[in-house]
């Protein structure tokens, strides 16, 4: 089985570094100076509001108590990075190496929050045309990562496929 050579492997490990600092920066910049209220960056779209998110995605588990609520979501994302990272280090296609360390870099930035402070810190609310829930960084490098592994990745599973078939099948397709 094909995996990451040892060069991409600390290049994608590096980068998921990179996600994580950039990702706690974003929220460590937010909680110092978004307290006082809200900075619109663009009126009636774009504002910078920090929120302090207790729950998941879109309120989910929000009915567990406080008290079971952060073990539960903390090991329900750990486990699904460990997937991720397995999956990463599995990969063969450059596309689906970056896909999986957008998400894994984003996962783990939310997951060290989750650690440290308990709640996950929300700082970004967009609000032009359509309201979505408050967000950060690491939220957008999950969803650039899940994008890149649907749109561009596993684009050479094909090409191993193609490769497995006998010279005669083809013809016959």
């Amino acid at each position: 089985m094909k995996r990451m050579s040892p060069r991409a492997l600390a290049i994608t490990f590096a980068l998921i570094g990179v996600g994580v600092a950039l990702d706690q920066w974003t929220k460590a910049w937010a909680a110092a100076r978004l307290p006082s209220g809200p900075v619109d960056l663009i009126p009636k779209a774009l504002t910078l509001a920090y929120v302090e998110n207790r729950n998941a995605a879109f309120g989910l588990f929000s009915f567990l108590p406080d008290g079971v609520k952060a073990p539960v979501l903390l090991a329900l994302t750990s486990v699904l990075t460990v997937v991720l990272v397995v999956a990463m280090v599995r990969s063969t296609d450059l596309a689906s190496q970056i896909g999986f360390a957008a998400t894994v870099s984003g996962a783990l930035g939310n997951i060290v929050d989750r650690i440290w402070l308990h709640y996950v810190r929300d700082f970004i609310y967009w609000h032009g045309g359509f309201q979505w829930p408050n967000f950060n960084v690491a939220d957008m490098l999950v969803c650039v990562g899940v994008g890149v592994l649907v749109v561009l990745g596993r684009s050479d599973k094909k090409k191993d496929e193609a490769e497995k078939k006998p010279e005669g099948a083809a013809a016959k397709s």
